[in-house]
C-alpha cells in the first residue's frame, strides 16, 4: 500500500505551488508527481481536470525553482503539513 499525505495536505501543497486547484485528484497528482514528475502533473491537470486551460502551471513565486527543487518543495510541504493536522 502506498503511503500518501492526507488529501488536505496534498491539496494545500499543490495550491501553494500551482495556479490551479487539484481538489478531487489529490491522490492522482501525488502519484504522478512521485512517479514521473511535475511536468506530467501539469499536463494531466491541463488535459483532464481543467480541460485545455492554458493557465495551468507553476505559481509565479516558484517559477525560479528548478524542476527537482519544485517537486521537493511540494513533497516537503505536503508531508510537513500532514504532520500538523
Amino acid at each position: 500500500m502506498i503511503k500518501r499525505p492526507s488529501p488536505k495536505s496534498i491539496r494545500k501543497a499543490f495550491a501553494e505551488h500551482l495556479t490551479v486547484d487539484v481538489k478531487g485528484y489529490e491522490q492522482t497528482v501525488w502519484d504522478i508527481l512521485n512517479w514521473v514528475g511535475i511536468e506530467d502533473v501539469i499536463l494531466f491537470l491541463q488535459d483532464y481536470v481543467h480541460q485545455g486551460d492554458l493557465s495551468v502551471g507553476v505559481h509565479i513565486d516558484y517559477e525560479h525553482m528548478s524542476t527537482d527543487d519544485l517537486e521537493e518543495s511540494i513533497k516537503q510541504m505536503a508531508l510537513t503539513t500532514g504532520e500538523k493536522l
